[in-house]
């Protein structure tokens, strides 16, 4: 049966969940997780959390799920190591250098890898499983069909699929929005996304809130799901109330037990909603049907739905089932023995008395059963009664609690993981150096025919093989850029590296940590791509590319301490993508044929929208340059220059400034490089 998985940002929320049925939680620290902005716990509490868990035969997982700079290294381990002593059932990550540092510190640490990680095909399962992953999170923009090949190639790695079911639906695909960080420095990647696609946004035709989407809502699904092989149910809402990760656990509880989804959703609709639900990706719908926004009737809903809520968690969940033993002798201490399946423990009451009209056997056995207000559920319960012999009601009520006390102590042990801290670097500062010019290209035609300069050219994977060619021809080794997206294309992909192999196409650009092994099985040489996130010294190698541009949100000082062997680079000159899109609002409201290939926020700045191998890149509304910080670009083995709509006139001028240093021409950004995030 899969497992139904709550959030618990807080303790009444993570009561709330346990009390309300759910089989795990998960749950962040103060630090290092994606909601950084709930209550979340001190690490010197997670003891207190997993034994809370354990008791009631809940299992707790962590989120670590961040990118974690080399500076917070030596911290976020700290936080893990806290975490296995407390016997923590899993770990959520996003960092892979963290995960690399994880599974060579504790072994049997179970890691689970995080939705921002972006896996949604096969080979990104290979690429975890040879990592040391146990589960992956899927992406939430996986239909059914592409789920169900998940689980099955999950099963062959020995694998587990979790699945959000419920809960806010980024309009982003997770772990590729650059939107808040970029807008105002609050990173989605580091925990403090503000949530600025829940602003105006508005596309020709739309509704002002054009990257607002409803929220997920699979309840009708779910034992489709679990046909399938999903390991875990997820429900997303750390940042809400107690009452809402209750009634979530009880609609999806309900389901699971045979009642009409449709009425739970109605239900659950009440408690929170954006304008209702949407399971638009799940069935191959992406539409305009599923956007949507907080209405104010959907706020007087939540007012008047939460009071009856405080029912669902009023008392204990009994999940843990039990078994008893009672033994009554005369003149002999009366003896509880208590089973769980795992501990045995046994509980002595006052010496038994022999009495003229002594409790029946079925009297005894429904004052021991009794185990209201406890997460105990009797299966059995044996009766050994010595002719006569009894003990007063409330001897024995008294006994009863004593052995499901002690038996609550022993369940709620800490059962460390072993944990040897790994060995961190030192930091040091890069050395100097003079970077190499890769430039990535949309067309051809914006390939320089001058190409003295350039130590690398990139085009779209899926470009005609003509434009290979001609690019081939001007004797500059020449990359494919394979899409962040493969959303059920890894065959088409696999199949398109190794004719572009054919041709002379000699490395393949990564931007999701599934394109990694399609590249290399091509025979190939892998440049890791700037969505691969690496934010720090120790997934250089995690990532096993050959070359990698790091991640555009690491801020000038955190650049110059990053150590690898491997050469490295920076997105120097381009448009930064903020967001890939699985639902295209200008498709979803207006239609390709009207598309303005633009979407514009409230403060009138206008963001290209742009089809792109499969998928939708929203990007910045002006380009990143630094041609006049050559110091600064001094400190990479190779700079890339990405081109999107500039013509070849400006891409000729553009390497020209970076060839001699000149400043840029407006309007430009600098990208994160000198402000940072938070």
């Amino acid at each position: 049966m899969s497992e139904l998985l709550a959030p618990a940002g807080s303790w009444d929320m993570l009561q709330a969940a346990v009390r309300a049925g759910t089989d795990a939680v998960y749950f962040g620290a103060a630090q290092f997780n994606a909601r950084r902005t709930a209550q979340n716990f001190e690490a010197g509490e997670l003891a207190g959390v997993v034994s809370y868990c354990h008791v009631r035969g809940v299992h707790a997982y962590l989120a670590l799920n961040t990118l974690i700079s080399d500076a917070q290294m030596p911290d976020a381990l700290a936080l893990a190591q806290a975490a296995a002593a407390a016997g923590i059932d899993g770990v959520i990550l996003q960092d892979l250098g963290l995960a690399a540092l994880l599974l060579q510190a504790a072994p049997q640490l179970r890691l689970h890898a995080s939705t921002q990680l972006s896996v949604h095909t096969p080979a990104g399962l290979d690429f975890l499983a040879k990592r040391g992953f146990k589960r992956a999170v899927a992406a939430r923009e996986n239909s059914q069909v592409q789920l169900r090949a998940l689980c099955a190639h999950a099963r062959e790695l020995g694998m587990e699929i979790e699945v959000f079911i419920h809960g806010a639906l980024c309009m982003s695909v997770s772990g590729q929005c650059l939107l808040s960080a970029m807008l105002g420095g609050r990173s989605g990647n580091r925990g403090l996304c503000a949530g600025p696609c829940r602003l105006p946004f508005s596309v020709p035709g739309g509704t002002g809130y054009d990257l607002s989407l409803k929220d997920l809502s699979l309840l009708p699904h779910l034992h489709t799901l679990e046909q399938m092989g999903v390991a875990s149910f997820k429900i997303e809402g750390r940042l809400k109330r107690p009452e809402y990760a209750a009634a979530a656990v009880g609609a999806a509880r309900a389901v699971l037990n045979g009642d009409d989804p449709f009425k739970q959703m109605q239900t659950l609709e009440k408690v929170f909603s954006r304008s209702g639900f949407t399971d638009g990706y799940f069935t191959g719908h992406p539409d305009a049907q599923m956007f949507g926004v907080r209405r104010p009737e959907d706020v007087a809903n939540s007012r008047q739905a939460l009071t009856a809520i405080h029912e669902l968690y009023r008392t204990e969940y009994a999940r843990v089932a039990i078994r008893m033993q009672l033994t009554l002798s005369p003149g002999r201490p009366a003896l509880l023995t208590v089973n769980d399946g795992v501990h045995t423990i046994s509980a002595t009451g006052p010496d038994a008395q022999v009495y003229d009209h002594p409790p029946t056997v079925e009297q005894l056995r429904q004052k021991l059963t009794r185990c209201g207000g406890t997460p105990y559920d009797v299966e059995s319960c044996m009766i050994e009664q010595q002719p006569g012999a009894g003990i007063p009601g409330s001897a024995l009520t008294a006994l009863r609690r004593q052995a499901l006390t002690l038996l609550s102590e022993k369940r709620g042990l800490p059962h460390p993981i072993p944990y040897t801290p790994p060995t961190l670097q030192p930091p040091a500062t890069r050395t100097a150096r003079t970077p190499a010019i890769y430039l990535f290209v949309r067309q051809i035609r914006q390939l320089p025919k001058n190409t003295d300069a350039i130590a690398l050219a990139a085009l779209p994977l899926f470009a005609p093989d003509r434009d290979y060619q001609a690019a081939l021809a001007s004797g500059v080794p020449i990359a494919a850029k394979t899409p962040p997206a493969l959303f059920g294309r890894q065959q088409q992909i696999a199949k398109r590296l190794q004719q572009l192999r054919a041709l002379g196409v000699s490395a393949g650009v990564a931007e999701n940590v599934g394109a990694i092994p399609l590249i290399r099985n091509a025979g190939l040489q892998v440049i890791g791509g700037a969505r691969l996130n690496c934010f720090n010294s120790y997934t250089p190698p995690a990532l096993d590319t050959d070359r990698l541009i790091l991640s555009c949100e690491l801020e000038q000082q955190q650049l110059k301490q990053l150590q690898t062997q491997l050469p490295c680079g920076i997105l120097a000159y381009g448009r930064l993508p903020l967001m890939l899109l699985q639902n295209c609002p200008s498709k979803a409201f207006g239609g390709c044929e009207n598309c303005s290939h633009t979407i514009t926020d409230r403060k009138g700045h206008v963001f290209p929208l742009w089809c792109e191998d499969g998928a939708v890149q929203l990007y910045n509304d002006r380009p990143i340059e630094l041609s006049d910080r050559q110091s600064f670009l001094h400190l990479f083995d190779f700079i890339v220059l990405n081109f999107t709509d500039e013509s070849p006139q400006q891409v000729d001028a553009i390497l020209r400034r970076y060839q001699t240093g000149q400043p840029p021409q407006p309007p430009f950004t600098r990208g994160l490089y000198f402000r940072g995030v938070l």
